[in-house]
């Protein structure tokens, strides 16, 4: 029933849609999840270099690729600042292995906060949306 909710909001107008940007969060932060899992599950592995997904940021950029107006001849043509993260200073260990397991919990533990995050946002607007339509079972 969430689902078609969700497809019935996303189809009835053209703005972005809480609910599937906060599904398409989730989605994303359990991609990274386990992307980082596998790093700490390779910590061991001769040669093994570190992965990560591409930002959250870059995702929502392809898909809402926006420029400002230029409104005036003398007004400065809008930008898009797109950012993207570098590792820089990865040391290896003697057998090439390159995971850093204290760095690696540290993204766990943030990807985790974010996964908080994001279904506690979740959570409040479907709450919202459910006192909206007068529905009394939270």
């Amino acid at each position: 029933m969430l689902e078609a909710l969700t497809s019935q909001m996303s189809q009835a107008h053209s703005g972005t849609d809480v609910l599937d940007l906060a599904g398409r969060r989730l989605q994303w932060l359990q991609n990274r999840e386990s992307v980082l899992a596998g790093n700490v599950a390779n910590a061991n592995t001769p040669g093994y270099a570190p992965k990560d997904i591409a930002s959250f940021q870059g995702v929502l950029q392809n898909q809402m690729a926006m420029t400002l107006a230029q409104t005036a001849p003398g007004h400065l043509a809008g930008r898009s600042s797109a950012g993207s993260a570098t590792r820089t200073g990865t040391s290896t260990s003697l057998d090439g292995n390159q995971v850093n397991i204290e760095g690696e919990l540290e993204k766990i533990a943030d990807t985790n906060d974010q996964q908080r995050l994001a279904t506690n946002a979740y959570s409040v607007y479907m709450s919202m949306f459910s006192i909206a339509l007068g529905s009394s079972s939270s």
